[in-house]
């Protein structure tokens, strides 16, 4: 399916976006958006960031810029991976899958348009450096690298198991969904993060015999590849001994500043959670534990390069369901940590502030320039 005539001649009538600066289209309804814009996405050919102010808007973004014919594989939405916040649960791994695959193509700079909650674009994640760093890229021996990133061709299968083991993937014969690996002989199979299939990786002994994507369900190989790139399976880093000695000494502190009913079930959730954290090993709480595991602050927007463009869907309405996405959090790590579940933790320390949108030099605004209070937005003037 391609865009339409009338779409094409319609994305015409708009007015000309301007790179490198704030570009404003207040009357502009919001139906009428995702139409409008159709034909312009599918002509960039760089990453384009969409946020909006909830879940069900980006829902909406998405269906119809299909309808209207922009192909599957050039747009995605971008969920949020709050829940271990809001409750005493993980991160559902269709999440994480569609976060990674986000996150993999603007580290690649595809020519992909996502769409995000604001809530999803500004929670913190694993910086760009360290999600190069944890990149497993494989390539036939008989193959020319891809680019000028360091591609292997030779690797022990010990050595390619204990790095994506390192990564979060979890061992499962067979395999069948994203993030998890199996082992058979010089045989090793491995469901990347973000990707439509798994990938059969067959040696030669240390060296990379073959390269072939496979259905899970039937396990049967469809096609041969030259190359794979694997991502990290969470968005965090895997624990290690000096964390975890970090992490226990901290909370250990917090715990006994709560009152002394709560704090055995506080210290047996820490003991129960410093055992996959001391060996490195995924588990559900794993992304309460990432003010510790990730010190350096980074979110989706810092994956975005600074001449792809950024749209934001309504300012003030983005501006207001941060906020709200804020209350919310703030309340329910204060509920969790009065019934014992968790010690006193800050939702400041898991989501960036939102004027990390306005530091983005390439912009869209959808709607009037104005934030919460009347702010203007960067570079927009006085106050309407």
């Amino acid at each position: 399916m391609s865009i339409p005539a009338w779409v094409e001649r319609l994305g015409d009538l708009a007015p000309a976006l301007e790179p490198a600066t704030v570009n404003v289209w207040r009357e502009v309804c919001p139906e009428a958006r995702p139409v409008l814009l159709a034909a312009w996405l599918a002509r960039q050919t760089r990453p384009v960031l969409i946020l909006t102010p909830s879940l069900e808007r980006a829902e909406q973004w998405l269906a119809v810029l299909l309808r209207v014919g922009l192909p599957e594989g050039r747009v995605a939405r971008v969920p949020s991976a709050l829940t271990p916040l809001l409750e005493p649960t993980g991160v559902e791994q269709e999440t994480l899958h569609e976060r990674i695959r986000a996150l993999h193509a603007l580290h690649r700079g595809d020519a992909v348009c996502l769409i995000a909650p604001i809530a999803a674009a500004l929670q913190r994640t694993m910086p760009e450096s360290l999600f190069e760093a944890e990149l497993v890229r494989l390539r036939l021996p008989t193959t020319t690298p891809p680019d000028e990133h360091e591609w292997l061709a030779q690797i022990a299968p010990e050595a390619l198991l204990k790095r994506i083991s390192e990564d979060g993937y979890e061992y499962q014969e067979p395999v069948r969904i994203p993030g998890q690996f199996a082992r058979r002989g010089g045989i090793v199979d491995v469901f990347p993060m973000g990707a439509e299939l798994p990938v059969r990786v067959e040696f030669w002994g240390d060296e990379i015999d073959s390269l072939r994507v496979f259905e899970p369900a039937s396990q049967r190989s469809i096609r041969r590849i030259t190359h794979v790139a694997i991502p990290p399976a969470r968005e965090v880093p895997m624990g290690n001994e000096t964390i975890a000695a970090t992490i226990q000494r901290e909370w250990e502190q917090l715990i006994s500043q709560q009152p002394d009913s709560l704090q055995p079930e506080l210290r047996q959730r820490l003991e129960d959670d410093l055992r996959p954290l001391m060996q490195g090993a995924p588990f559900d709480r794993l992304e309460l534990y990432l003010p510790w595991l990730l010190q350096e602050r980074a979110c989706l927007l810092d994956y975005l390069p600074p001449d792809a463009w950024l749209i934001l869907d309504e300012p003030l309405a983005l501006n207001l369901a941060y906020e709200r996405v804020m209350e919310d959090i703030t309340q329910s790590l204060r509920s969790r940590a009065e019934r014992g579940d968790i010690p006193p933790l800050r939702a400041s320390d898991y989501i960036q502030p939102f004027e990390r949108v306005e530091q983005h030099p390439t912009v869209l605004l959808l709607g009037d320039p104005v934030l919460a209070g009347g702010r203007p937005y960067r570079g927009c003037g006085a106050a309407l």
